[in-house]
Formats: C-alpha cells, structure tokens, sequence
C-alpha cells in the first residue's frame, strides 16, 4: 500500500494520534453499552406485585406436586394394630408403640414395640409379635413395606430400658425384650419385603405385588 508522504503514524502529531486512538473504539464495546441501555426496567410498583404473587402462586403449586408425608400416620399404624391384637383375642397389652419412617424410594420401616402384660408366656409373645406383624404388612397405606417388631415385658426387677420404637414407646419403670422378629423365623431382628412375602403372601394393599 503506499503511503502518502507526512501523514503515517510515525510522522503525525501526538494530538493527532489521540484522536486516532479515540476513534478506534473496539466494536464490542459499544455493543455491550447498547445491550446495557436495552435492558428491561420495571418501575411499576403493581407489576412488581402481581409478578411476587405470581411467584408465590408457583411456589404453592411446586409444593403441591411434591409428595406429602401423610400426618399421624404413626398413630393410624397405633390403632391398626391394636385393633388386629383385640380381634385376635390378644387385647391384655399394657401398651403399642409405633414409628413409621419414611422410605425416601425405597421401602418404609415399620418399628413397632408392643408391651405384653403379665404373665404372658413366650407363646403369648409369638402369637403377639406375629399378628402385629401380619397387620402391619397388611396396612392399607403402604407397600412394601420393612417391619421390625418386638414384644417387651414389663419387668419391675429389670435393671435398663430395652429401647424400642423411639420417644413413643410406652411409658414404664422398665421393659426387657421378649421377642423379636428372629421367633418368626426371620434371619434378624429386621424383615425385608421378600421375607415377609415368603411368610404372609403379597401385601392385601397391593395383591400383585412380587418381590
């Protein structure tokens, strides 16, 4: 290219050369100051409402599409069993605690603790343990679920609490294990759905169920 003589860089004033500089803005940057100055502004205090309620209204719907854990659900298993025990002839119970945990997509565990009243023989505590067992496994709200039943006696003279289905248990001076789910057969003290199907058949809330 030629140039023409006195007007390249090397020879231009210093104040011609700021002005050069000045109009050889890089592009983007005026493009980014035109997006800034193309950015919405919301002044409007009802439109800035309507869009809180908005949000709110589909906070409301996203929890109402979530799975809710069912309220005294606990209790509802309480009464299930006692109900089973007291149509089976086995009403002498000094008290029933329940715990349902919840699954989170796998099986639920159904801890129970029911306190047989003296003087109940080990008998008495299988034929205790294993119809609080069929009744749980027969639940109308879940399947399939885990259960990990226990009898407990009421023992003046034991030195410990046993433990049991959490803060429900029953309120007593002292309980000692009478049975637990290893007196119906299973290999622990916890029975897994397969276990229970293999006992008691499909669960009466889902007939179809296999493990």
């Amino acid at each position: 290219m030629n140039k023409i003589p006195g007007q390249g860089p090397e020879t231009m004033p210093w104040g011609e050369v700021g002005r050069w500089m000045r109009q050889s803005t890089p592009v983007n940057k005026g493009i980014a100051g035109r997006a800034a100055r193309r950015m919405p502004q919301i002044a409007n205090p009802l439109l800035i409402g309507a869009i809180g309620v908005g949000a709110i209204g589909a906070g409301i719907a996203m929890r109402a599409m979530r799975p809710q854990r069912r309220q005294g659900r606990s209790e509802r298993f309480r009464d299930l069993l006692l109900e089973s025990l007291e149509a089976s002839g086995l009403s002498d119970i000094e008290g029933c605690a329940v715990e349902v945990g919840e699954g989170f997509g796998k099986p639920s565990l159904v801890s129970f603790d029911v306190v047989a009243a003296p003087p109940s023989s080990f008998d008495d505590a299988v034929r205790i343990l294993e119809t609080a067992t069929r009744a749980a496994w027969d639940n109308p709200e879940l399947a399939p679920i885990v259960i990990r039943g226990r009898v407990l006696r009421a023992d003046a003279s034991a030195g410990s609490d046993e433990g049991g289905a959490g803060k429900n248990a029953p309120d007593l001076p002292s309980r000692r294990l009478f049975a637990d789910m290893t007196a119906l057969g299973f290999a622990d003290e916890i029975a897994r759905p397969d276990e229970l199907y293999a006992s008691f058949g499909a669960p009466a809330s889902d007939p179809t169920w296999r493990p």
